[in-house]
């Protein structure tokens, strides 16, 4: 398998940016969409990876990004089920090798870890340390996910990023609605004040939480099926992984793309200690020392290079 930063180096995926901004909740297996999202190119995403969790005939989704030849990682809520037990390797499927659902191979993991910090978050009571590591023993060569490396600079007020997912498209929450193609949607890192309304905790998208606002693109947004997909960045025309859907919503209402609304993704590079513990492997490993820039702010078009 290869890394996402030396992989189709010849194809540069130009993604319109529409105004859109992301909001999901981290309660167990509630709302599912991205609203408003756009499409992917073809294979656009080839590190994503769709999750699929069945127990007692109830099956939740989420979604993954492939950070090593074996590893994933994904929201530690997605991992727990309702009664806040670990799902088990059998209950667990890993889908992979296209962006659409329909086309993709499917293969059940090796082991779970979830961060053992980890508390279950909602509204008003933001999760913490919500992050897990599922393990793949392999995946089918001929359809294995490229690993995308993990950013660890600076992350800006003001600074466009890209949240991934299968979830539901209308803020309805209509089942029908969930696509079969893996869509994307703008974000942009919120101030630090208006972020404070939602997280009076937060600092800055530097320490262990993201943190986007609606009110910057109103009317378009992520939610829980999209919980545990990457949240992207884009430096010097290549794709790293910056955060990992995780919750929102806006107070006392769980609507999404509301222009009150946030959403607070884990930061990824916050992670190292725990990464590097649940897979054996260094922080240098998923950075690929490539990580100094300080990505521009505000960019209008993201060109893409995988």
């Amino acid at each position: 398998m290869k890394s996402a930063i030396t992989s189709f180096t010849s194809t540069v995926a130009l993604w319109a940016v529409y105004a859109i901004s992301a909001s999901a909740i981290a309660l167990p297996h509630m709302e599912k969409r991205i609203v408003g999202g756009f499409d992917l190119p073809d294979n656009g995403a080839p590190y994503t990876v769709f999750l699929t969790f069945t127990k007692n005939q109830a099956s939740y989704i989420c979604g993954g990004t492939v950070i090593s030849p074996n590893h994933i990682v994904t929201a530690a809520h997605c991992v727990f089920d309702s009664n806040q037990q670990l799902y088990t390797v059998d209950e667990v499927k890993v889908g992979y090798g296209d962006d659409s659902i329909s086309q993709q191979s499917f293969v059940n993991p090796s082991k779970i870890t979830a961060h053992p910090g980890y508390v279950s978050s909602a509204i008003g009571t933001h999760g913490l340390n919500d992050i897990a590591i599922i393990e793949v023993a392999s995946f089918d060569p001929a359809h294995a996910p490229v690993y995308v490396p993990i950013y660890n600079g600076a992350i800006p007020a003001g600074q466009q990023l890209v949240a991934l997912g299968w979830g539901n498209t209308v803020s309805n929450n209509d089942p029908k609605s969930q696509p079969d193609e893996l869509k994307g949607a703008s974000v942009w890192v919120g101030d630090v004040e208006g972020c404070k309304t939602f997280a009076p905790e937060y600092e800055s998208s530097d320490g262990p939480l993201i943190c986007t606002l609606n009110k910057y693109s109103p009317g378009h947004s992520t939610c829980k099926g999209d919980s545990g997909t990457g949240v992207m960045i884009a430096v010097n025309n290549n794709v790293y992984l910056a955060g990992i859907v995780s919750e929102g919503g806006r107070l006392n209402d769980p609507t999404c793309g509301t222009a009150d609304g946030y959403s607070l993704f884990t930061h990824v590079a916050a992670q190292f200690d725990f990464i590097s513990s649940a897979t054996g492997l260094g922080a240098d490993f998923f950075t690929q020392g490539v990580l100094t820039p300080q990505p521009a702010v505000g960019a209008k078009v993201w060109q893409m290079r995988y």
